[in-house]
């Protein structure tokens, strides 16, 4: 078995400025070597070493801090960097998942922090990070409890401005519960981290302090919403607390900036919220959710939203560097109105090395953390003030171009004339072809395929024996067709029907006239074999049954009909011929039975008794009902309470008409009684 050899750590700034460049280039292949020999071993070697080789820990830690916490070129950049960043994260795996006792320095929530800054949107980093809290969840929860509470003495401290390693540990919090969620649920277990962040917030007033307790907020409860199992609950109650703290819906709200307003006007906390409700409704966050919402509206005047830079693209339409740098100078003048010591030259190298990002320059000048090799350079240098770009005339001049002729247009510039038809033999008079003859043309056979096949096709299209279509009731003229079909079908069904009515009502006649019984209301009847026989024969119920035999014993006309429809029935069975019904085709008044029969008869009786009666008014005026039958009377003979009704009201009303009536005869008679 070899023994690794072991890993020098990686040297702080100071030492890594002093590095010539060649030997700075041996010392990361001796690292790629040593971190090759240690990954590609085998299980078997790896977890026999691995838990006595302190030097790659050490190694890793120093790393991954120089990397997060330090500006350091020589690990930023250069070809083999990337390999070297491979090697480190394929070592930390090895150590986090396959040995027996992974070292505690590799749990921290420090090292988990700066591996997470140095790949932020990495996906194989995040289901690493997610297998190791599942192998190794108490440590790393320990850990974490352990910075929280360091976290809230330190905000807790009565001072103007927090340390830059205050600030340095929220942002490595930060992005560490960004890249796995569960620490940032354990961030907010308990109510003592948020109180504390918004009395901090409330405290300091810098800018850049705010946005870092917005953001450690914001990813602390995104990620109750993430995860196998969202804690919705516990994100609600956190909102509750930011309501209760920021005096949202009191008499006296507050009318200053907030941590809460902060939260939901510079970030998508309330569309991921509104979201998560969607799939998983609730009446207690659609309400707070509603409160949230009117309180942002109210509070957009104190934030704005915070969205990351776009990266743009190189499309090669980049100007000189002399022409660059004076674009840049409204940078450098920012920072020379803080300090105007710095020369422009200086605050140029500082741009480049910071991404041209003004407020990280400034932070850093005022922490004093410029890294060694930048602070090494001439503070006072300027830029050249020679002017080495070509003057570029915005409107350079064109030559005038030479005058080309216009030729005018009008739509009359394609019409033919005559002639000059005439002059190319295109116009004629008279036949093409005065010479050629019907013979001619009928002993040409060039085209004589062609002619016949049309004349074939337009003979199978064309049927002598169809008459012209009756148009008379198409759509277009009467808005619909007449379908006879359907009215014929219709008729024959009712006919149908009808037949199968009167069959029936002379079978249950048959039963009727030779067994009345057969038709009674009890239980024998309906148990015996004859009801059963002629149930069998109609397909009607019992009650169907019994209840036909009393309408038919209620009837007295019905009764007739069908005695009649039977020896009719009876003379046709012998040979004869059924006389149909014929019914009556004069018009009758409907009366007030359902029977339109008798109530005809009973309407055209009174229409005769109320016209030998009167002038005219059919008997309403002496009689006071229809019919003859006496006023208020129901025509059951009760005529004597009827008529008693009737003279109840006379002497006050009936006679005094009749006398009036009869006063304005008399005076247009004259006066004269006859």
């Amino acid at each position: 078995m070899t023994v690794w050899p072991p890993l020098a750590p990686v040297p702080p700034p100071a030492v890594q400025s002093a590095i010539p460049p060649q030997e700075w280039e041996l010392y990361i292949d001796a690292w790629i070597l040593l971190l090759s020999l240690r990954i590609e071993a085998s299980d078997a070697d790896f977890a026999e070493q691995a838990t006595t080789d302190d030097s790659a820990v050490t190694f890793l830690a120093s790393y991954y801090d120089q990397r997060a916490t330090t500006g350091t070129p020589g690990l930023h950049t250069g070809p083999k960097v990337r390999t070297l960043r491979k090697l480190c994260f394929l070592l930390s795996r090895r150590l986090l998942l396959d040995t027996p006792t992974t070292p505690s320095d590799l749990l921290g929530w420090k090292y988990l922090g700066n591996m997470s800054h140095c790949s932020p949107s990495s996906s194989a980093l995040r289901r690493l990070l997610s297998e190791t809290w599942k192998k190794h969840e108490e440590t790393i929860s320990s850990s974490l409890e352990k910075a929280k509470t360091s976290m809230i003495k330190q905000l807790s401290l009565p001072i103007s401005v927090p340390t830059p390693e205050t600030l340095s540990d929220i942002r490595r919090l930060t992005i560490l519960g960004s890249a796995l969620p569960a620490c940032g649920q354990t961030l907010m277990a308990g109510s003592d981290f948020l109180d504390t962040c918004c009395e901090a917030y409330q405290a300091h007033t810098r800018e850049d302090f705010r946005k870092i307790l917005v953001a450690i907020v914001y990813v602390g409860l995104t990620s109750l919403l993430k995860g196998p199992k969202p804690n919705l609950s516990l994100h609600l109650d956190q909102l509750f607390s930011l309501k209760a703290s920021a005096g949202v819906n009191t008499p006296n709200p507050k009318k200053n900036p907030t941590l809460l307003s902060d939260l939901i006007c510079s970030s998508d906390l309330l569309s991921r919220l509104d979201r998560h409700l969607i799939s998983h409704p609730q009446k207690r966050g659609q309400d707070l959710l509603s409160s949230l919402r009117a309180y942002q509206t109210d509070s957009t005047i104190f934030h704005h939203r915070y969205q990351k830079q776009k990266k743009r693209h190189d499309k090669g339409k980049a100007r000189a560097p002399d022409e660059l740098h004076i674009h840049r100078m409204s940078l450098v003048t920012q920072i020379q109105d803080l300090f105007p010591d710095l020369g422009s030259a200086y605050i140029v190298r500082l741009l480049d090395v910071y991404d041209d990002n003004p407020e990280t320059i400034i932070a850093h000048l005022l922490d004093n953390s410029i890294p060694p090799d930048l602070q090494a350079l001439d503070k006072s240098e300027q830029l050249p003030t020679t002017n080495t770009t070509t003057p570029h005339d915005v409107l350079p001049p064109h030559p005038t171009p030479p005058e080309i002729p216009t030729q005018r247009k009008n739509i009359f510039d394609n019409d033919i004339d005559l002639a000059d038809l005439t002059e190319t033999e295109h116009l004629r008079f008279g036949r093409a072809h005065p010479e050629l003859t019907a013979d001619d043309m009928l002993a040409d056979r060039s085209k004589h395929a062609t002619n016949k096949a049309a004349i074939m096709s337009a003979l199978a299209t064309f049927d002598s024996d169809d008459d012209e279509r009756d148009d008379t009731y198409d759509v277009g003229d009467v808005g619909g067709t007449v379908d006879a079909t359907e009215a014929d079908s219709a008729d024959a069904d009712a006919k149908r029907k009808a037949a199968e009515s009167d069959e029936l009502d002379l079978t249950l006649f048959r039963a009727y006239k030779a067994t009345p019984g057969l038709f009674a209301r009890d239980s024998g009847t309906r148990r015996s074999q004859p009801r059963a026989l002629l149930k069998r024969e109609t397909g009607l119920t019992d009650e169907a049954i019994e209840g036909w035999g009393v309408m038919l014993g209620r009837d007295s006309k019905r009764l007739a009909r069908l005695e009649d429809r039977l020896a009719l029935s009876a003379v046709g069975a012998g040979g004869g011929l059924v006389q149909p019904e014929i019914k009556p085709t004069a018009y009758r008044r409907p009366g007030p039975r359902a029977d339109g029969e008798s109530g005809s008869e009973l309407d055209e009786s009174a229409g005769s008794r109320g016209r030998g009666r009167g002038r005219g008014r059919g008997g309403r005026r002496g009689g006071g009902g229809r019919g003859g039958i006496p006023a208020g009377g129901s025509g059951d003979g009760n005529n004597a309470a009827a008529r008693q009704r009737k003279e109840a009201n006379k002497a006050s009303r009936a006679n005094h008409n009749r006398r009036q009536q009869r006063a304005k005869k008399v005076a247009r008679a004259g006066g004269m009684v006859g």
